[in-house]
Protein backbone atom coordinates (compact mmCIF):
# COMPACT_ATOMS: atom_id res chain seq x y z
CA UNK A 1 0.00 0.00 0.00
CA UNK A 2 1.29 3.48 -0.85
CA UNK A 3 2.33 5.79 2.08
CA UNK A 4 -0.14 8.65 0.71
CA UNK A 5 -3.05 5.55 0.70
CA UNK A 6 -2.14 4.56 3.89
CA UNK A 7 -2.46 8.41 5.48
CA UNK A 8 -5.43 8.90 3.84
CA UNK A 9 -6.95 5.63 5.90
CA UNK A 10 -5.44 6.69 8.91
CA UNK A 11 -6.62 10.15 8.61
CA UNK A 12 -10.07 8.62 8.34
CA UNK A 13 -9.65 6.47 11.50
CA UNK A 14 -8.79 9.60 13.57
CA UNK A 15 -12.18 11.20 12.25
CA UNK A 16 -14.13 8.46 13.62
CA UNK A 17 -11.99 8.16 16.77
CA UNK A 18 -13.06 12.03 16.80
CA UNK A 19 -16.81 11.08 16.33
CA UNK A 20 -16.46 8.75 19.09
CA UNK A 21 -14.66 10.93 21.90
CA UNK A 22 -11.54 9.08 21.47
CA UNK A 23 -8.01 11.08 21.08
CA UNK A 24 -5.14 9.94 19.63
CA UNK A 25 -2.33 10.33 16.96
CA UNK A 26 -0.51 9.17 13.99
CA UNK A 27 2.46 7.40 14.55
CA UNK A 28 5.35 9.24 13.01
CA UNK A 29 6.34 6.73 10.71
CA UNK A 30 2.99 6.79 9.29
CA UNK A 31 1.96 3.15 10.28
CA UNK A 32 -0.56 3.33 12.74
CA UNK A 33 -3.30 5.80 14.50
CA UNK A 34 -2.55 5.49 18.40
CA UNK A 35 -4.71 6.25 21.53
CA UNK A 36 -4.03 5.45 24.78
CA UNK A 37 -6.91 4.13 27.37
CA UNK A 38 -7.40 3.97 31.04
CA UNK A 39 -8.32 0.34 31.96
CA UNK A 40 -8.56 0.70 36.05
CA UNK A 41 -6.64 0.59 39.01
CA UNK A 42 -4.52 3.48 37.53
CA UNK A 43 -3.30 1.38 34.73
CA UNK A 44 -3.46 2.27 31.05
CA UNK A 45 -3.33 0.48 27.63
CA UNK A 46 -1.73 1.71 24.16
CA UNK A 47 -4.10 0.96 21.29
CA UNK A 48 -3.11 0.35 17.96
CA UNK A 49 -5.20 0.78 15.09
CA UNK A 50 -3.44 -0.12 11.13
CA UNK A 51 -4.90 -0.93 7.78
CA UNK A 52 -3.81 -4.27 7.46
CA UNK A 53 -5.26 -5.65 3.73
CA UNK A 54 -8.41 -6.21 2.23
CA UNK A 55 -11.38 -8.38 1.92
CA UNK A 56 -12.09 -10.51 -1.33
CA UNK A 57 -14.49 -7.62 -2.60
CA UNK A 58 -11.93 -4.53 -2.08
CA UNK A 59 -12.93 -3.49 1.60
CA UNK A 60 -10.15 -2.43 3.70
CA UNK A 61 -8.98 -4.25 6.91
CA UNK A 62 -8.00 -2.95 9.59
CA UNK A 63 -6.71 -4.33 13.13
CA UNK A 64 -6.91 -2.62 16.75
CA UNK A 65 -4.80 -3.97 18.81
CA UNK A 66 -2.38 -3.32 22.04
CA UNK A 67 0.51 -4.75 23.71
CA UNK A 68 0.12 -7.64 25.98
CA UNK A 69 3.47 -8.99 26.71
CA UNK A 70 7.19 -7.79 25.07
CA UNK A 71 10.06 -10.21 24.41
CA UNK A 72 12.89 -10.40 22.91
CA UNK A 73 13.18 -12.18 19.63
CA UNK A 74 13.71 -15.98 19.52
CA UNK A 75 11.85 -16.01 23.11
CA UNK A 76 9.71 -18.82 21.58
CA UNK A 77 12.45 -21.01 22.50
CA UNK A 78 11.52 -19.75 26.15
CA UNK A 79 7.99 -20.21 25.58
CA UNK A 80 6.67 -23.39 26.63
CA UNK A 81 4.02 -25.49 25.28
CA UNK A 82 1.48 -25.08 28.09
CA UNK A 83 2.03 -21.11 28.02
CA UNK A 84 1.27 -22.08 24.34
CA UNK A 85 -1.98 -23.99 25.55
CA UNK A 86 -3.21 -20.94 27.51
CA UNK A 87 -2.41 -18.53 25.46
CA UNK A 88 -5.29 -20.95 23.03
CA UNK A 89 -7.47 -21.38 26.06
CA UNK A 90 -7.51 -17.51 26.54
CA UNK A 91 -8.80 -16.94 23.18
CA UNK A 92 -11.44 -18.87 23.65
CA UNK A 93 -12.92 -16.89 26.85
CA UNK A 94 -12.06 -13.95 25.71
CA UNK A 95 -14.88 -11.99 24.17
CA UNK A 96 -14.02 -9.58 21.10
CA UNK A 97 -10.34 -9.83 21.29
CA UNK A 98 -7.97 -12.52 20.27
CA UNK A 99 -4.15 -13.09 21.14
CA UNK A 100 -1.57 -13.33 19.19
CA UNK A 101 2.06 -12.37 18.23
CA UNK A 102 3.13 -9.31 16.44
CA UNK A 103 6.74 -9.01 14.57
CA UNK A 104 7.83 -5.57 13.43
CA UNK A 105 9.95 -7.80 11.20
CA UNK A 106 13.84 -6.67 10.97
CA UNK A 107 13.73 -2.78 12.44
CA UNK A 108 12.81 -4.33 16.04
CA UNK A 109 14.83 -7.00 18.19
CA UNK A 110 11.10 -7.58 19.76
CA UNK A 111 7.98 -9.12 19.26
CA UNK A 112 4.63 -8.78 21.24
CA UNK A 113 2.07 -10.28 22.41
CA UNK A 114 -0.78 -8.57 21.96
CA UNK A 115 -4.69 -9.05 21.95
CA UNK A 116 -6.22 -7.94 18.45
CA UNK A 117 -9.48 -7.74 16.82
CA UNK A 118 -10.15 -7.16 13.13
CA UNK A 119 -12.73 -4.87 11.71
CA UNK A 120 -13.88 -3.83 8.24
CA UNK A 121 -13.29 -0.22 8.05
CA UNK A 122 -15.88 1.22 5.15
CA UNK A 123 -18.40 0.36 7.95
CA UNK A 124 -16.40 0.87 11.12
CA UNK A 125 -18.34 3.54 13.14
CA UNK A 126 -17.44 5.29 16.64
CA UNK A 127 -19.54 3.14 18.62
CA UNK A 128 -17.67 -0.15 17.08
CA UNK A 129 -14.40 1.59 17.56
CA UNK A 130 -15.13 2.39 21.06
CA UNK A 131 -16.12 -1.07 21.87
CA UNK A 132 -13.32 -2.75 20.16
CA UNK A 133 -10.48 -0.94 21.38
CA UNK A 134 -12.09 -1.17 24.78
CA UNK A 135 -12.19 -5.12 24.79
CA UNK A 136 -8.34 -5.21 23.14
CA UNK A 137 -6.81 -2.76 25.48
CA UNK A 138 -8.67 -4.67 28.53
CA UNK A 139 -7.78 -7.81 27.24
CA UNK A 140 -3.94 -6.77 26.95
CA UNK A 141 -3.77 -5.28 30.40
CA UNK A 142 -5.23 -8.56 31.83
CA UNK A 143 -2.26 -10.45 30.19
CA UNK A 144 -0.15 -8.09 30.81
CA UNK A 145 -0.67 -8.16 34.79
CA UNK A 146 -1.09 -11.85 34.42
CA UNK A 147 2.80 -12.11 33.30
CA UNK A 148 4.34 -8.80 34.83
CA UNK A 149 2.45 -7.34 37.62
CA UNK A 150 3.75 -3.79 35.79
CA UNK A 151 1.81 -1.51 33.76
CA UNK A 152 4.69 -1.72 31.17
CA UNK A 153 3.18 -1.18 27.96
Amino acid sequence: MKVEERLALLKQLESIAALAGLKGVISDDGEFFIMGFEVGDGRSQRVFVRPNGSTPDGKTVVTISSPAHLQSKGWLSSFSREDAINLLRLNEITFFARYGIYDPGSVSEEMMIVASSDVILETLDAEELRAHAHFVSHAADAYEKKMSKADNL
